[in-house]
């Protein structure tokens, strides 16, 4: 027995420790042969197998309990996150208050039939959803209960007296509560509607009989100082239910109302992993607010950035991965409007924002939900990076977890109590609907990751029992990918993204010109000139979108000159592009002149409309509601020609959250150096569709008067 170490060994036992003490190396190098990515290999690995959609599933059934849609319960929730992001390491975490403002509350909410018979309907108490937000206090008895069907239609309402009564709809509630309430005298609503308008595509009213749908009030529906009314949401078989009673006689009922508003607000939960860089981040958000149970939309984004944090500091600590680069700035907040107020307070912080990730639905099961796993695009105005990394994460994942027992272990995404259904993930074209929009709207460039569509969205059957581990694990890492590309990468790295974007460049101006060229050969004779002025205006924004993702490699630390001789390469294939739409159209032997502008388009050239400093997130549906009496001709102008586009863009296969505020999309073209011609060129180059002239020029006219644009010249 050796009692004493040779001395040979003492001195490996210190040369281990001093490996051990160095700082890991960047997790960001050359595109991997294997993966497509530009993350080591053993990165991707540790990334993997240390994150957990089993823990993000707990958290999702913590937050589930919580009603989130009203500020009780919401400052509950970030409570509890404020917690569980500081026992995950995550560093400064501060729950910020928003402005103070009323808030309304629910003491009681009960919907009985009377009679012999009596029975509860739904109670608040059972299913906070099942009373409206908003809704007001009332205590009544033996009330007649009136079906007046969809509420939309003056023949449902006809020989109806409503005074005092209590209205059943299976319509969108609000309608039938401005008619029947505010114009007939019914004293509250009953309604069986849950499937949102822009969900209607993948979902009927009675496919889903037991789900209660998410409603509100709308502010401003009586008077001042009168008492709001009441609004009770039950599922489409309750309604039929009644509907069936009511054909057998009167039907009565007793109502328990009991709300309260008093002074309180929301809050901003936030927290740093401290980068090494000072004044550059990398913001991750997810929205916390939401109705009980709300598992899909957003316990589950909200618990992923938990898991986020947990992975990176645990992964530091280890010494997997040294710390970032740039600081990670992680936020909880109410859906836009904690946003809007975030930008407020911080957007003019000394700190340069170089991307921005938001998770939003996340977990829905693909199979059950009859989902999508999607990862949006920036705008193409705002190119970056972002796009490259994004799309080789997807395919990365795709490749390796594209059947339930995918050969190489090490590369599958799951969880331990999750499915093992095999991922079909997709890239979808920029498209708003979550609070990504906002940020890119101030100018970050703002990618989303969320499932859709989704069959239990905005109704009570969003619970964590549909919500998959494994496609939780799976949208967490997708986030890591990305994110780690983001906070790590810098000089050699960010030269290798460099190189990584240009090679995803090279394939989407290939389907940019494709489409182009496409559009080109099916436009009419007569129609040749303006398509060929059109495709060319794809091509170039093509052109100019990688551009701009390439030299947004520059401010992460890529050499300019080395960016440089790629965007040369660039400009040499966009003008081979150009010249071989030329050659397409020329081939169709019609003059390629187009007719002499109109008055309008003259205007439209002559019309470079800039955004005001500060109302980069101002809406044109607020401004609508305040339009002056003299301006409503132009604003009849603009919706008219936004539901032609949004009916060409649904016809042709498109999305519906593709046009989701679509006024807003084409608003932020506007960069004082774009025309509204530029712009009606651009936004086809981005939705493929041809937005009239006129109606843009009323558009940004309407903003200009609201203070929301000026003119550049």
């Amino acid at each position: 027995m050796r009692l004493f170490p040779h001395p040979f060994a003492a001195l490996v036992v210190l040369v281990t420790l001093g490996a051990a003490a160095q700082t890991p190396s960047s997790p960001v190098g050359s595109v991997s042969p294997t993966t497509g990515l530009v993350l080591r290999d053993d990165v991707v690995r540790a990334l993997i197998h240390e994150s957990s959609g089993d823990r993000i599933h707990d958290g999702v059934q913590r937050l589930a309990l919580l009603a989130r849609d009203n500020a009780g319960g919401y400052t509950e929730a970030a409570v509890w996150t404020k917690a569980a992001a500081e026992a995950a390491g995550l560093k400064d975490v501060r729950l910020e208050p928003m402005k103070q403002g009323p808030q309304w509350r629910a003491t009681r909410g009960e919907l009985w039939v009377a009679g012999p018979q009596r029975y509860r309907v739904t109670s608040h108490a059972d299913l906070p959803m099942s009373l409206a937000i908003k809704s007001g206090s009332f205590e009544g008895a033996d009330l007649e209960l009136v079906d007046v069907g969809t509420g939309t239609q003056d023949a449902e309402y006809a020989g109806k007296d409503l005074k005092g009564k209590v209205v059943l709809t299976r319509g969108h509630p609000s309608a039938t509560l401005r008619r029947a309430v505010t114009k007939l005298g019914a004293v509250g609503v009953v309604s069986s509607y849950s499937t949102p308008p822009w969900n209607l595509p993948h979902r009927l009213d009675g496919d889903f009989p037991d789900q209660v749908g998410w409603a509100i009030v709308p502010p401003g529906l009586v008077p001042e100082g009168q008492p709001a009314p009441f609004l009770f949401m039950v599922s489409d078989r309750q309604g039929r239910e009644l509907r069936a009673q009511l054909l057998t006689g009167p039907v009565k009922v007793d109502v328990h109302v009991a709300t309260e508003e008093y002074p309180g607000h929301y809050g901003i939960l936030s927290g740093v992993i401290p980068g090494t860089r000072a004044g550059e981040e990398v913001v991750l958000t997810a929205h916390l607010d939401h109705y009980k149970p709300g598992a899909d939309d957003n316990a589950s984004g909200s618990a992923t950035l938990l898991e986020l944090v947990r992975t990176y500091t645990t992964l530091i600590r280890q010494g997997v991965l040294p710390p970032p680069v740039r600081t990670l700035r992680v936020l909880w907040l109410p859906e836009f409007e904690g946003t809007r107020e975030w930008f407020a307070l911080h957007g003019a912080d000394p700190v340069r924002r170089v991307a921005h990730f938001n998770f939003d639905m996340l977990g829905a099961s693909l199979s059950r939900a009859h989902s999508r796993f999607l990862v949006s695009y920036t705008p193409d105005w705002n190119g970056s990076f972002v796009n490259a990394v994004s799309e080789s994460t997807v395919a990365f994942m795709n490749r390796f977890n594209g059947v339930a027992y995918p050969p190489r272990k090490d590369f599958r995404i799951g969880s331990v109590t999750g499915s093992r259904d095999p991922l079909d993930a997709h890239l979808d074209r920029y498209s708003r609907g979550s609070d990504h929009q906002l940020f890119n709207d101030h100018g970050i460039p703002g990618v989303a990751f969320s499932t859709w569509p989704d069959d239990t969205y905005h109704t009570s059957g969003d619970r964590p029992e549909l919500v998959d581990p494994t496609q939780l694990h799976r949208a967490a890492f997708a986030g890591l990918s990305s994110i780690t590309v983001a906070a790590w990468a810098e000089g050699p790295g960010a030269l290798d993204l460099a190189r990584l974007v240009a090679v995803h460049g090279a394939r989407r101006v290939a389907e940019d010109e494709f489409r182009a060229r496409r559009d080109l050969a099916s436009a009419p004779a007569t129609g040749v000139a303006g398509m060929h002025r059109l495709a060319r205006a794809v091509v170039r924004a093509a052109y100019q979108r990688e551009r701009d993702a390439l030299l947004s490699c520059v401010q992460l630390g890529a050499p300019a000159k080395a960016v440089r001789t790629m965007t040369q390469s660039l400009e040499r294939a966009e003008a081979q592009a150009l010249e071989r739409l030329d050659a397409d159209s020329k081939a169709r032997g019609v003059s390629l002149k187009e007719p002499a502008p109109s008055e309008a388009e003259r205007r439209a050239r002559a019309f470079v409309p800039r955004r005001v400093k500060g109302q980069e997130l101002a809406s044109f549906d607020e401004l609508v509601t305040r339009a002056a009496p003299e301006d409503q001709p132009r604003v009849a102008t603009v919706q008219a020609a936004l539901r032609e586009a949004t009916t060409a863009l649904r016809e042709r296969g498109e999305g519906e959250l593709r046009f989701y505020q679509l006024p807003d999309a084409l608003a932020s073209y506007a960069d004082g150096k774009r025309s509204v011609a530029d712009i009606r060129d651009a936004a086809y180059a981005e939705y493929g569709h041809v937005f009239p002239v006129e109606a843009l020029m009323d558009l940004f006219g309407l903003l200009e008067r609201g203070g929301i644009m000026t003119t550049a010249r």
